[in-house]
């Protein structure tokens, strides 16, 4: 009897216990969003503020994470001007994520572009080149080489970077995002 009752109690009481499964993003998740406006880093100042639209949904589950529509808002929290053998270069940090609704959440993140959080930042071409002769023995002469290009260690100056409209860019968020 007193195993039945106990049983009984059990069964009343699961259904008020909630083993439920809140769906979230995880950390390190890609989505993939495209800039408003072009941007260049000849025209952008350290902390100008950016917005990048999300094109498609995102779904966990049967849950919406984003919409087609929702703004990511960012700074650029970084920014290096061209010089001497290297284009420009910048980062830019996620903060906001403006929903469809209107309203606004905190999401914590970084714009990449292919596999680094810097935007440009790469070497230029070299301005000239210098023809140099590389000896080696070929077989059964004591005598031949080879002439080669080599950089001569002047580069062109640097480009500015720029983001069309169109360019594919993702938001790697840094920490989990909660889907209510």
């Amino acid at each position: 009897m007193l195993k039945r009752l106990i049983i009984l109690f059990i069964s009343l009481l699961v259904p008020f216990c909630a083993f439920g499964y809140d769906p979230y993003v995880p950390k390190g998740t890609l989505i993939k969003v495209y800039t408003k406006i072009p941007l260049t880093t000849e025209h952008l100042e350290e902390n100008s503020v950016v917005y990048f639209v999300v094109p498609s949904d995102v779904w966990v589950q049967e849950k919406k994470a984003f919409e087609a529509g929702d703004i990511f808002k960012g700074y650029v929290s970084m920014l290096k001007m061209p010089i001497q053998g290297v284009n420009a270069a910048m980062k830019i940090t996620i903060t906001d994520v403006i929903k469809k609704e209107g309203y606004m959440e905190e999401v914590q993140g970084r714009v990449i572009f292919g596999n680094s959080d810097m935007l440009g930042g790469n070497l230029t071409e070299p301005a000239s080149y210098n023809k140099s002769y590389f000896p080696r023995k070929v077989y059964g002469n004591i005598w031949g080489g080879t002439y080669r290009y080599v950089p001569s260690g002047e580069y062109e100056f640097g480009r500015h970077m720029v983001i069309n409209m169109r360019d594919s860019l993702f938001v790697q968020l840094d920490e989990d995002y909660d889907v209510y």
